[in-house]
């Protein structure tokens, strides 16, 4: 309750939250009229001469937003959730109570989890309604299942900032340290789309989406990313929470 508490009263989740809504809001409405918009302030623009406004483009665009935009925010909000805490001293007060050690970076772990979850779920639906309102329906099983390929790949990165915000100085290392193993992921994906093993890469997850969406790809294509990206995701926690344990004790 007391990271709860913080992380809302400090406006760091409702930040997170209402960037996701404000993607979801403006993507439809913007692919839809875009033509329109065009043509209005380009003279002699003919905005026949483009293809007609998609659902899918629309919908993958509020996903594509989500893990670009929205999980950069999500890094610099959560990169000092840990190292910030040693720093004030918050840390060292609260491991002085009957805290474990564990039980505190358990606390800070289901609930960042927690709200990536919801959070990307509920805007995810609402972008959902908003696409099908305005311009057509797009596939629901696609939809979900490229919700929840942005959901696990978004819990990984979630899961490196809070362990390198739990085992490096300050929240500018953690931060830092995490957004360069983003941009380096996204380049390693162009080696690892060339070779069988690929297909169970992270970032093949991000290259589905589109394809999900358009029913070109199915759950037998990424489910094996998801599984690996789950299982490194606990893999980085629990390497990350022993070290922390053993930083804590000297």
């Amino acid at each position: 309750m007391k990271e709860f508490k913080w992380n809302w009263r400090s406006f760091r989740y409702p930040a997170f939250l209402l960037l996701l809504l404000f993607f979801a809001l403006l993507n439809p409405p913007s692919t839809k009229y875009m033509n329109e918009i065009l043509e209005m302030f380009a003279e002699g623009f003919d905005a026949s001469l483009l293809p007609e406004p998609s659902a899918v483009e629309a919908y993958a665009g509020i996903l594509g937003d989500f893990y670009t935009v929205g999980l950069l925010v999500l890094i610099f909000i959560l990169m000092g959730s840990v190292a910030g805490e040693k720093e004030s001293g918050v840390t060292g007060w609260i491991l002085s109570k009957p805290v474990s050690r564990w039980s505190y970076l358990h606390a800070k772990m289901v609930l960042h989890a927690a709200v990536v979850i919801v959070g990307v779920a509920v805007m995810s639906a609402v972008g959902y309604l908003y696409t099908w309102s305005l311009l057509e329906q797009v596939s629901l099983a696609g939809a979900f299942w490229a919700t929840l390929a942005l959901i696990v790949y978004m819990l990984l990165f979630t899961t490196i900032v809070l362990s390198l915000s739990a085992i490096l100085k300050s929240p500018l290392q953690a931060g830092g340290l995490t957004a360069l193993i983003y941009a380096l992921s996204g380049a390693l994906n162009l080696l690892m789309s060339q070779v069988a093993v690929g297909r169970f890469y992270p970032n093949t997850l991000l290259g589905e989406i589109p394809l999900l969406i358009r029913g070109v790809s199915g759950p037998g294509e990424v489910w094996g990313a998801i599984l690996i990206t789950l299982l490194l995701s606990f893999l980085i926690y629990f390497l990350a929470g022993s070290r922390f344990q053993k930083m804590e004790q000297h």
